[in-house]
């Protein structure tokens, strides 16, 4: 059975959560919409994701359909508000993709308790 990589903080685990994710060959087709309450993110594959002590991340650069890039970031740990998740977002991101002002993010508050993420990631969609 495969288990999640510990990391002694969020920006170590951001450090190799990022360099994983941001590889295009490691970039995840985005499924058509799932029913409410589907366990289909974050992803099953422990790949992308990461915990620092009871706080777990998981992270991935999605591809819709119409080839549009978005990249989702979740947090998840007892008692986490989505204030403190802006916080492990602003601290997982600082390295390579800093928080910029005015940047948008939309957030979600899934019923696994999971506090999501999301933007584009590309500018425009991709070209096939």
């Amino acid at each position: 059975m495969l288990s999640i990589q510990e990391h002694g903080t969020v920006e170590e685990a951001s450090s190799n959560l990022l360099d994983f994710i941001l590889i295009p060959d490691n970039w995840l087709e985005q499924a058509a919409p799932q029913p409410e309450g589907s366990a289909s993110w974050p992803a099953s594959d422990m790949q992308y994701q990461r915990r620092v002590g009871t706080l777990r991340i998981c992270a991935s650069v999605d591809v819709a359909p119409s080839l549009d890039v978005t990249l989702h970031i979740a947090f998840r740990a007892p008692g986490l508000t989505p204030i403190k998740a802006a916080d492990h977002l602003e601290s997982f991101l600082k390295q390579r993709l800093p928080l910029t002002p005015n940047s948008e993010w939309q957030v979600e508050v899934d019923d696994r308790r999971w506090i999501h993420f999301s933007r584009r990631y590309a500018g425009t969609h991709l070209l096939a």
